[in-house]
């Protein structure tokens, strides 16, 4: 949530100086001006290269909040995760069932509905 410091214009919208604005990041990253026409498929591989080359502009990419409400242990969190990912892929092989079909929903964040069962197979 952001408070507008003036009154201003968005999107054709006025918005008076002091009213809450919130926009959901769901929403955001949705956004077929920023993301291109497949902003709605799930395409993992567009954020190989850094959210820069993933949309215009880069600040649409907000998994960790933006500016000076930037999650401070985003550092921290994403090497754990390194860690965590390194020694799961270096004992076990995982793939998408075959019975999985995909259908995002709207929770807190975009998550499949009814979850995403893998199969996972222990490497020799």
């Amino acid at each position: 949530m952001r408070e507008a410091q003036t009154s201003i214009s968005l999107g054709g919208v006025d918005v008076p100086r002091d009213t809450i604005i919130q926009v959901a990041i769901s929403v955001l990253h949705l956004d077929m001006e920023a993301w291109g026409p497949d902003a709605n498929e799930f395409r993992p591989d567009r954020l190989a290269n850094g959210a820069a080359a993933a949309c215009k502009p880069a600040h649409m990419y907000m998994s960790f909040g933006y500016g000076p409400r930037l999650c401070t242990r985003q550092n921290l969190a994403m090497a754990e995760l390194k860690v965590v990912l390194v020694r799961l892929l270096s004992k076990f092989s995982f793939s998408v069932s075959p019975g999985y079909q995909h259908s995002p929903v709207f929770r807190l964040t975009i998550e499949p509905e009814s979850g995403m069962p893998l199969v996972v197979t222990r490497l020799a």
